[in-house]
């Protein structure tokens, strides 16, 4: 009988050491999944790359990054011009829950220099489904030439994703230069992407340039119930002035965020949205060229705002 009892004891402490173990086990299990825990949220309308951000980055898994470099490049559009080093070391910003259990994460590099919507399968997991670069502050100087590539993005009501793409490389001017030679210091390129999520959940990208024709547009604008003395007639002189020379002009004081560039015969261009680049300036206006970042000038003088006109659409000899 003592044999027959020891073997229950034994028997019991086994399963007892069991379900300690398991409990351990699952408590361990529930530690790891808070240190990964990260906030859930709308993404905001806007994103950029502020390299002097200190808001809080949640952490991902090394496996995770490996993936993420590993598919780094794989998305449609523009891709990025400035030759650079890649960061290894990235951050959760913020979820935002898509349906069927996917989830858009907004990743951020440590250095707050790049910033990426990624994909997931959701449902606990990290398994990528597709990415796309949103956000870039970047710059690169070589002896006499600087680049920089900045990238920001606006989300329209509808979802979809508007990434505009601005690249500039500049060289330092010889002073010999003549007004003809001035393009060999300075390179530009300015792009738009639309992306959307598809029923896939992968990123759709329309090149919104590759839809507009080539044109030249002024946009005056003013705040409502705001107008700067002066306004009508040094306005009315700029439309005079950029009639003659084939430039659109737009006059808006309401709904900044969906203007519609006309040409002479009334035809719609396109439309563009002004509340970015107008964000600190009441009054004043914002000069459009396909190929080209916008430039917001603030309202002044007829001959300054002219020679801003002239500078933009490279009206070197006029």
């Amino acid at each position: 009988m003592n044999k027959k009892y020891l073997l229950l004891a034994i028997f019991i402490m086994a399963v007892f050491f069991a379900a300690c173990g398991l409990k351990n086990h699952d408590n361990e299990e529930i530690s790891d999944n808070e240190l990964m825990s990260y906030p859930t949220s709308i993404i905001a309308d806007t994103i950029t790359a502020n390299i002097g951000d200190q808001s809080e980055l949640y952490p991902v898994s090394e496996e995770f990054v490996e993936d993420f470099l590993e598919h780094l490049n794989d998305y449609e559009g523009k891709h990025i011009t400035i030759t650079n080093k890649v960061p290894e070391e990235w951050g959760i910003s913020c979820v935002e829950r898509l349906p069927e259990g996917r989830e858009l994460w907004l990743l951020r590099s440590i250095d707050c220099e790049w910033a990426y919507l990624v994909i997931t399968s959701g449902f606990g997991t990290q398994r990528i489904l597709d990415l796309v670069p949103v956000a870039l502050n970047l710059a690169k100087q070589d002896n006499e030439m600087l680049e920089t590539e900045i990238w920001e993005t606006y989300r329209e009501s509808d979802g979809s994703f508007i990434v505009h793409k601005n690249y500039e490389w500049i060289k330092n001017l010889d002073t010999n230069a003549t007004q003809h030679g001035i393009n060999d210091y300075q390179r530009k390129s300015y792009f738009v992407d639309r992306y959307v999520i598809n029923d896939l959940c992968r990123f759709e990208c329309t090149e919104v340039n590759d839809s507009i024709p080539e044109y030249s547009a002024v946009v005056f604008f003013y705040e409502s119930n705001v107008k700067p003395d002066g306004w009508d007639d040094t306005v009315e002189m700029l439309q005079a002035f950029c009639e003659d020379r084939q430039v659109y002009y737009e006059e808006v004081a309401t709904s900044f965020s969906d203007v519609a560039i006309h040409d002479f015969t009334l035809n719609e261009i396109t439309r563009v949205d002004i509340t970015p680049y107008a964000q600190e300036v009441r009054a004043g206006m914002v000069m459009f060229k396909k190929g080209e970042a916008p430039k917001a000038v603030r309202f002044g003088s007829f001959e300054r705002m002219q020679i801003e006109i002239k500078r933009y659409f490279k009206m070197l000899n006029i």
